[in-house]
């Protein structure tokens, strides 16, 4: 019981690799859910979790490594520590927008590290006129 809910815990453990030194290694995983496991969706609930712990790592993987260089705090300010990240997912949505929307629908091949520039060059060139551009003014209601 987890704050007055019920809770089922599924270990998972059979998910072995070869390391590159050539020694087994074994994964455990585990998960924690509200739903009654059985013999019949133990495989479904380890599967679905695996596939969006996948999921979940994959993204945060390519923000890490790939193009965001977020291995570390941008700021001690903990507000502009989540402004950093939330830019970084939108500018991940919109690179992977235009790699499988464009790129790979048009069977355009780019490696990874010329992708960014170029859509961060392809930005530049739109033509913006004044008129384009909204302002409207907003006074502040003070409390």
């Amino acid at each position: 019981m987890f704050q007055n809910t019920d809770v089922n815990l599924i270990y998972y453990y059979t998910e072995k690799k070869i390391k590159p030194d050539g020694k087994e290694q074994t994964t455990e995983f585990a998960w924690i859910t509200d739903i009654t496991i059985t013999k019949n969706n133990a495989r479904k609930i380890v599967n679905a979790g695996r596939n969006r712990w996948k999921i979940e790592n994959q993204g945060f993987n390519r923000q890490k490594h790939w193009q965001g260089n977020i291995e570390h705090a941008c700021s001690w300010n903990e507000q502009a520590q989540k402004n950093h990240y939330l830019m970084e997912q939108i500018a991940d949505f919109i690179k992977q927008l235009y790699e499988y929307f464009y790129l790979a629908k048009n069977e355009i091949k780019k490696l990874q590290k010329n992708i960014s520039p170029e859509l961060l060059a392809s930005f530049g060139r739109q033509l913006t006129k004044p008129e384009d551009i909204k302002v409207e003014l907003h006074s502040a209601v003070l409390n």
